[in-house]
């Protein structure tokens, strides 16, 4: 059965509340984003029957439920993340599903004491942006990891590689500006814009035979124009920007976007490139 287990060490992520409440409102819109990457994850992680996962970062659990039926008869996932309204429905979605094989736990993947060389594989999917310290986490996960085992994640790239983004920002820096991402390396959805510091993170986790590759699919970010501006009005990065402006500008910014996403409207709805790195390595 799904389990839970509290890791008793102060989490050092810097996830967001507001992340949270998104990801419990926009569930079915996030996983339309997410899961083209999540499947080029797995092709590239290849689990077998019988393997012991690790899922970092695994949010509502949809991929770590997806490792669980890829490992069927006999292995195990485990997904690992420090919001706990998230595992909740992850425990939900796993009972629903009937899957025995799977456990939750509450903890930091940074600092969780894990039982050395106890994984064959380690995934994440847009799991690993918000460590406090990414070399210590990696190497936290790399003792987890048995000799040969393998790591398969993908994150964020610089967002002005991502269509979706480039069109938001272009709507929006006109008239209030664009969004103060911090420092180039801080925790937070591009902490691994430069794929440099993504591949050295990795190597200081012991992990050897690393690649990091860009990778861009299609994403469904709405039913319609209407829904595209509702959703991305309400993330925080905007609510950053639109904080204190003027309501004409505010106006002018939000007809600016969905003039900028029209383009992109279609019977399926509104789809538009995504970019991501795909890093894999070995122990």
């Amino acid at each position: 059965m799904a389990a839970t287990e509290k890791n008793t060490i102060q989490p050092r992520q810097h996830w967001p509340r507001a992340a949270t409440d998104l990801y419990l409102r926009d569930a079915n819109r996030i996983e339309a984003m997410n899961g083209p990457f999540g499947e080029a994850m797995f092709d590239a992680a290849q689990l077998q029957a019988g393997e012991r996962v690790l899922d970092v970062g695994c949010g509502n659990g949809t991929t770590t439920l997806d490792a669980a039926r890829r490992v069927l008869p006999d292995g195990t996932a485990v997904g690992i993340d420090i919001t706990a309204d998230l595992l909740n429905v992850a425990r939900g979605h796993a009972a629903a599903a009937g899957l025995d094989n799977v456990q939750f736990v509450d903890a930091d993947a940074q600092i969780h004491p894990f039982r050395e060389a106890d994984f064959d594989a380690v995934i994440s999917r847009f799991g690993i942006m918000f460590f406090d310290d990414p070399d210590a986490a990696f190497a936290n996960l790399g003792r987890a990891v048995r000799p040969n085992g393998r790591l398969v994640t993908v994150c964020p790239s610089d967002p002005r590689h991502s269509q979706w983004v480039t069109v938001a920002f272009a709507a929006a820096a006109p008239h209030v500006g664009l969004p103060d991402l911090g420092p180039p390396g801080t925790p937070g959805p591009f902490a691994f814009a430069d794929p440099n510091r993504l591949e050295r993170a990795i190597y200081a986790g012991g992990f050897q035979d690393i690649t990091v590759v860009p990778i861009t699919r299609a994403v469904r970010i709405g039913n319609n124009i209407d829904d595209v501006v509702d959703f991305i009005t309400s993330l925080p990065e905007s609510h950053q920007l639109f904080e204190g402006q003027p309501e004409e500008k505010i106006a002018a910014a939000i007809g600016a976007l969905r003039e900028g996403f029209a383009p992109f409207a279609g019977a399926n709805g509104v789809v538009i490139d995504e970019s991501a790195w795909l890093a894999s390595a070995r122990r």
